[in-house]
């Protein structure tokens, strides 16, 4: 019996790699016989153009929750042939005006909850669901967060405000529940991404900043993502990790490193 998994990839401030986070988690699993939707809700579409197009008229999560087009009109079917067990719902720049749209509408912090409600025929047959947000704590990202059984935030080695991001994040969802009274019970976890273990004084500076807080530290993995452009490398050639290292036919720790990424996530039930 398959249990669905929700899980969104956040964080408040952008270029912090949440959108190669996403995806290479996805394929991982989805290589394991994990059947994976991914839904772009991201205005840059980044992922998108990774799976599928740049260019493209599908239908997005716009069209399903202001004309209630169904999980079959917005779901793109294996888009990638390399891996057939993952699925997209599509992004482009009309998700930049979805939330002003749903302001006007009443719970408008639960209109993604009601789509998956009317569409759970179609989304239970799938092991996972990721969500690839803006890095905007804006009415789209409370819609999806509300619903996740799971939120990661990368931060972004030596990157301070990557830490803000995520404290904000954390302030602000909290104080949200708190103000609709609801208790929400989603896993949080937090990952170093393009770690070096070169001493720089910038590197120290991020540790002691990151020691300041508390409730990061007690999300925090112990696995830590490598900087090296074997994952731009791959991202630009539509692979994984492991199949780019095959076709180069070279040996890189961010092998061992991503899988263990993946494994830890597991153990502690964020996946």
């Amino acid at each position: 019996m398959i249990i669905l998994k929700i899980v969104s990839f956040f964080n408040v401030k952008g270029g912090v790699g949440k959108t190669t986070l996403t995806i290479l988690t996805a394929i991982k699993l989805s290589k394991q016989g994990k059947k994976v939707l991914i839904i772009d809700a991201d205005t840059q579409a980044n992922l998108t153009q990774f799976m599928y197009k740049i260019v493209h008229n599908n239908k997005t999560m716009f069209e399903a929750l202001t004309d209630n087009s169904s999980a079959d009109e917005v779901i793109i079917n294996a888009p990638m042939d390399e891996y057939p067990n993952m699925d997209l719902i599509p992004s482009d720049l009309s998700l930049s005006v979805l939330s002003e749209f749903l302001t006007t509408k009443t719970n408008r912090e639960k209109a993604v909850w009601r789509w998956f409600k009317g569409n759970i025929d179609a989304l239970k047959n799938y092991d996972y669901i990721f969500i690839d947000l803006s890095p905007s704590y804006d009415l789209i990202a409370r819609n999806f967060m509300l619903i996740s059984d799971s939120i990661i935030t990368p931060l972004q080695y030596q990157d301070i405000a990557s830490i803000r991001g995520c404290e904000l994040f954390y302030q602000k969802f909290n104080q949200d529940l708190e103000e609709m009274e609801m208790v929400n019970e989603s896993k949080r976890a937090v990952v170093i991404n393009s770690h070096t273990t070169r001493k720089l004084s910038s590197g120290d500076i991020f540790n002691d900043y990151l020691d300041t807080f508390k409730d990061i530290k007690n999300d925090l993995l112990d696995t830590k993502i490598s900087d090296t452009t074997i994952v731009k490398n791959a991202i630009l050639n539509k692979m994984d990790i492991d199949d780019y290292l095959k076709k180069t036919k070279k040996a890189h720790k961010i092998r061992d490193e991503f899988n263990e990424f993946i494994n830890e996530l597991i153990e502690k039930e964020v996946l």
